[in-house]
């Protein structure tokens, strides 16, 4: 079944007599289901049901309340059958037909709108597309020579359909003024036109895509953070910055956030995104210089909510600890054997930090995916690198319990910090565990916050394998 405002048809429907601030009529035509919904986009559970009605084949949607601008989904059952946007939370008032392949929207011109955008945005990738496919057909046909000035030929057929897009693109924009689908449309524009030497630098092409990648970006209009083309433009962004991983490329996060401010719901939803995946402890995705310059960018925002310049002052004084090339606090531990040694006293060319919890199920899974590790053992055994497991909270007997188990691997050093200095001065980051650097013979950080698929590729970059 296909996606609502994919195809469109003329239909006359009797007008309805109006109720409150919101009312949708919705005809099934043909689907038959035990529930119609109407769901809205949320960037953190991606859908939340707004009403619910039993099936019918039409079923009027009414609410003294209007709903919220943004995009909404028609589910039957579990099954999306249409969709329509919310522009203003005035004159919600219009019908939706939806048989098989077609939805039909009544007295809703920025919805008919819409299915005629995205039918024009299909066929200009299917004609881009066709281009694709008589290049790769050349490719198995024609001798070099050839190939070149051809694909030359079809590199300016490209960019004439390019150029036709985005001039029908601009024309839906003056066309729509102030409406949410003006602000998808700008959302949804490609960047402007690479210059060449971009394609031949690697360095360049990536500074191009972060520097451009927000350039016609809809700041201005909060309501298309409601919407999945805002969530996706940020999550491709954040892919992006998480891949290229340079430090150069943040000034332009930080111009990012600066062109936010046209708008403060903006600035904190676009802000509080970036953060959720390059900034927070647990995900899989921290780029952590990128994150302390956005928390000193945002920080400078003459406007910030009290609460959260409390948060982010106290974050960026923790993140700001144990940084690459700087050294780490010392602190004393209780040894295996019984010995009082400290952090420093361990003697090697390169350390393995692990602050753990000995049960932490996510410590006992890195342990175990460690011990498999035919680089990091070789390493180990032929004494370049010492893994030191520190245990840090206050219960002896965890500890006691630790060493006299198969998971205290011999081959590591392993230590209890007795007397609680790393939480109780904030000596480390221990908000989330395990937790590990990657130490020079001076406890210099060469790696913060290492993950354990990284440990075996560093020592081999080390060259210590």
């Amino acid at each position: 079944m296909k996606k609502a405002f994919l195809f469109t048809l003329l239909f006359t429907l009797t007008s309805f007599i109006g109720f409150g601030q919101m009312e949708i009529k919705v005809q099934l035509t043909s689907q038959k289901c035990d529930s119609v919904k109407i769901e809205s986009f949320n960037m953190d559970k991606q859908a939340k049901v707004s009403y619910v009605q039993p099936y019918n084949q039409e079923i009027v949607f009414r609410d003294k309340k209007s709903l919220k601008p943004g995009m909404y989904w028609i589910v039957g059952d579990t099954t999306n059958v249409g969709s329509f946007l919310i522009s203003t939370e005035k004159n919600q008032k219009f019908s939706i037909i939806i048989s098989e392949d077609t939805v039909i929207y009544i007295n809703s011109p920025e919805n008919t709108q819409n299915v005629e955008y995205i039918s024009h945005l299909q066929q200009y990738f299917q004609r881009l597309s066709a281009l694709d496919l008589e290049f790769q057909e050349a490719q198995q046909s024609l001798p070099q020579y050839m190939l070149r000035v051809f694909a030359d030929s079809l590199t300016s057929r490209a960019r004439r359909i390019n150029d036709e897009k985005d001039k029908y693109q601009e024309s839906i924009i003056r066309e729509q003024g102030n409406s949410l689908l003006g602000s998808i449309v700008r959302a949804s524009r490609t960047l402007p036109e690479m210059p060449q030497e971009c394609y031949q630098d690697q360095s360049l092409y990536q500074k191009f895509i972060i520097e451009h990648y927000f350039d016609k970006f809809p700041f201005d209009d909060p309501r298309i953070f409601n919407t999945p083309v805002g969530e996706d433009r940020m999550k491709e962004y954040c892919n992006f910055i998480y891949q290229f991983d340079r430090k150069d490329l943040d000034t332009f996060v930080v111009a990012a956030l600066n062109a936010a401010r046209v708008n403060e719901k903006s600035l904190y939803t676009f802000y509080d995104r970036l953060e959720k995946v390059l900034g927070r402890n647990i995900s899989p995705y921290k780029v952590e210089h990128t994150y302390i310059k956005m928390l000193q960018n945002i920080l400078t925002y003459p406007n910030l909510d009290e609460d959260r310049a409390r948060r982010y002052n106290r974050e960026l004084k923790t993140i700001n600890k144990n940084l690459e090339g700087s050294l780490v606090p010392d602190f004393r531990m209780v040894m295996a054997n019984g010995d009082t040694n400290h952090l420093y006293g361990i003697q090697s060319e390169y350390t393995l930090l692990y602050l753990q919890h000995p049960t932490c199920p996510t410590c006992r899974e890195v342990r175990r995916r460690m011990a498999s590790y035919l680089v990091l053992n070789s390493a180990i055994s032929k004494g370049n690198i010492v893994v030191l497991t520190v245990y840090f909270e206050d219960d002896p007997e965890v500890w006691s319990n630790y060493l006299k188990s198969p998971e205290a691997n011999p081959s590591y050093l392993h230590g209890w910090n007795f007397d609680q200095t790393i939480e109780d001065n904030e000596l480390y980051d221990t908000r989330t565990i395990p937790y590990m650097f990657l130490l020079d013979k001076d406890k210099r950080v060469i790696r913060k916050d290492i993950l354990v698929n990284e440990i075996e590729a560093y020592i081999k970059k080390l060259g210590i394998d």
